[in-house]
């Protein structure tokens, strides 16, 4: 799982072997199996005072190296945290959390040097906003049930806005944020006044570590990081501001449809913007043009809280851009810049673009014969058509089912030709059958269903 390192002096109190030794206070790593073995006195030698280690994901897999990271990290007096890995699409919230805590074990969390229960909310499992909040909110209440502790969400800023409708509803659960950029702080989304925990990036070199590592920063003295994992001692003395990345200049993005608000179903529609930051001078702030830098275009069906991304560019010398996208119904749409060493992170205004709404087909069903011997043919036939005439090119799939109820079943499609959006199928009936035809939504027509039409068999 993934802030500039900042390493900041204090004096540690000693509390048996939970001293969180190092004199570095506000740095952590997370870490699996990916890392293999680790060296945690080398860890805790180098200025780390807290990991999380991955516990258990879904209700199946617990990671092969959580038992040794979390008895060798407390050996050294590293505060040690746990994560579950959500896997929302393989059961419920209620019974991940359940499986997590039996392979950390409820009575860790009453441990000193512990810190809370974590879920690492990264996918969806193909769960819709509400969907998801509620699973959250099922895995939140359930962990905290069995542990007695306020669980820690941590997510990315994009996805907890796209994915969660960026909802303000959990603001009582410690954020552990994971926003790579080289900025003063991480962006953060919610309505959380602060974060808790800032994962900076998932490059970090640690000694100890092979390879890279996520690294961590904890936003508070070392006093506060001890009794978040429930043991005492550490410095209640103000974080010295120390060597810091510098505070990213504020920026500002516009969008505006480059053709128009509305668009036909399908057409292209340009996007332009502008992103500009400000620098607070000695007398006056000084707006400049923000060049060479990505911005992404991203899109929802009007209705929806869930964005998706559609385009990339790069700002141009004079802090322009310019992205173009089809537009297949009425969407919103809005530009976001992630931020860079220098530049905070920014988003547009939400602009909507409206397109007409798709034309409302007619569809009709006949046989050529109504009945026949058994196993032969019969013809279904019709039209597709709207105001204007036949629609060619619509499929068309024909249901059937018995003529004393029961479930319909697909037979097969077709589709309708020009000019007159005639369409026609044949079938073998072996005992009398009821049928229907129907048309699905499309890009731009809404779908129908026929009358229904019997054939007997004698």
């Amino acid at each position: 799982m993934r802030h500039a390192r900042r390493t900041l002096l204090v004096a540690l109190t000693a509390v048996g072997v939970l001293t969180a030794s190092a004199v570095a206070y506000g740095d952590g790593v997370d870490v699996s199996h990916y890392q293999g073995t680790i060296n945690w006195t080398k860890v805790d030698n180098a200025g780390v005072t807290f990991a999380f280690m991955k516990a258990t994901e879904g209700t199946t897999y617990t990671d092969s190296m959580f038992a040794s990271n979390w008895a060798a990290a407390a050996s050294v007096g590293i505060y040690r945290g746990a994560y579950h890995f959500a896997r929302p699409s393989s059961s419920s919230g209620a019974a991940q959390a359940k499986y997590y805590v039996s392979k950390v074990g409820a009575a860790s969390f009453k441990q000193p040097g512990v810190l809370p229960p974590v879920l690492d909310l990264e996918v969806t499992g193909g769960l819709g906003v509400t969907k998801l909040k509620a699973w959250v909110s099922d895995w939140l209440t359930t962990a905290q049930g069995l542990t007695g502790r306020t669980p820690i969400l941590y997510f990315s800023p994009y996805f907890w806005i796209d994915n969660m409708g960026n909802s303000t509803a959990y603001t009582r659960y410690p954020m552990w944020i994971a926003h790579y950029t080289s900025a003063g702080a991480p962006m953060v989304p919610g309505g959380w006044a602060r974060w808790t925990f800032w994962q900076y990036t998932s490059s970090g070199s640690v000694a100890g570590i092979a390879g890279n590592v996520d690294k961590n920063r904890f936003n508070g003295n070392s006093a506060a990081l001890a009794a978040l994992a429930g043991a005492t001692g550490g410095s209640t003395a103000p974080v010295p501001p120390g060597p810091s990345t510098p505070t990213a200049d504020p920026t500002s993005l516009s969008l505006t449809p480059a053709t128009s608000s509305t668009a036909a179903i399908n057409d292209p529609v340009g996007f332009s913007g502008t992103l500009t930051s400000t620098t607070a001078g000695s007398l006056t702030p000084t707006t400049t043009a923000v060049i060479g830098s990505p911005v992404g275009l991203y899109t929802r069906p009007v209705g929806s809280t869930v964005w998706s991304q559609l385009a990339t560019t790069t700002t141009s010398s004079t802090g322009t851009y310019d992205l173009s996208a089809a537009v297949p119904r009425s969407a919103d749409y809005q530009t976001r810049f992630a931020g860079d060493a220098t530049h905070s992170a920014s988003t547009s205004p939400v602009t909507r673009v409206t397109t007409p709404a798709r034309t409302q087909l007619a569809l009709d069903l006949h046989a050529n014969h109504l009945r026949v011997r058994r196993g032969a043919p019969v013809m279904l036939y019709g039209h597709v058509t709207n105001v204007d005439g036949g629609v060619a090119g619509t499929y068309v799939r024909v249901y059937k089912k018995p003529v004393s109820g029961g479930r319909w079943r697909f037979v097969s499609r077709t589709a309708s030709l020009a000019p007159t959006g005639w369409w026609s199928l044949t079938v073998h009936p072996l005992r009398a059958r009821v049928y229907k035809a129907v048309t699905y939504d499309t890009t731009y027509f809404l779908g129908t269903t026929t009358r229904t039409l019997t054939v007997r068999v004698r």
